[in-house]
């Protein structure tokens, strides 16, 4: 959908990039080598980013290579060089800067309920909890939490759509019903980490009232 919108490929990893870590600092060749795009169209996507204001270039730290060269007397003599680099960041004062942010946040969860209801098919799911990168509660022992009869190529399909879509790489956890319960009873720590921070329940028996929130 995005990609639609932006015309761009490209041009929506690199943003997807920058604002869902806009304090991040990147590199032209290091996006590229990250996202396995060109180093020729990412330069060329930056460029146009920057001349509409959303990103901006600040100078890095000078890096200092080492030459050694001989003197006449057959002594060392060390030649220090400076290489000057800049680097790319999301200026915040742009004008469209949280709307961006929020547009991209929205895909984002568009995308989370795709997977949901395509995932249905992986299996007979009673639970489906998200945590960590879809909360941003990095305390969170996984991202996803699913439990049932699951068939794992099925759901590993569909997650590495999922993946993709985010730019993300996602720590997922599955168990069947009955490591569920043991853990429960025995109040498993990991279980109690996921409960503890800040999740959704995406997918809960009907019966079951302590639902946080849904997507």
């Amino acid at each position: 959908m995005l990609a639609q919108i932006f015309g761009s490929n490209a041009r929506v990893k690199i943003l997807k990039t920058f604002l869902s870590k806009p304090e991040q600092k990147y590199y032209t060749r290091q996006l590229a080598r990250d996202l396995d795009l060109q180093v020729n169209s990412v330069r060329r996507e930056l460029e146009n980013l920057q001349a509409i204001g959303l990103l901006k270039l600040e100078e890095a730290p000078a890096v200092k290579s080492m030459g050694i060269k001989k003197k006449a007397s057959g002594e060392t003599e060390t030649k220090v060089n400076k290489n000057e680099k800049k680097y790319l960041v999301v200026d915040r004062d742009f004008l469209l800067f949280n709307e961006l942010k929020s547009l991209f946040a929205k895909a984002n969860l568009l995308s989370c309920r795709d997977f949901i209801k395509e995932v249905s098919t992986a299996g007979d799911i009673k639970r489906m909890w998200l945590s960590g990168l879809f909360t941003g509660d990095l305390s969170s022992p996984t991202d996803l939490l699913a439990v049932g009869k699951i068939k794992k190529d099925a759901f590993l399909k569909r997650l590495h759509t999922l993946e993709a879509d985010l730019n993300k790489e996602i720590n997922y956890t599955l168990m069947d019903e009955d490591e569920y319960d043991y853990r429960t009873q025995i109040n498993d720590i990991f279980l109690h980490k996921i409960r503890q921070s800040r999740h959704l329940k995406v997918i809960e028996p009907s019966e079951d009232e302590s639902v946080n929130t849904t997507l």
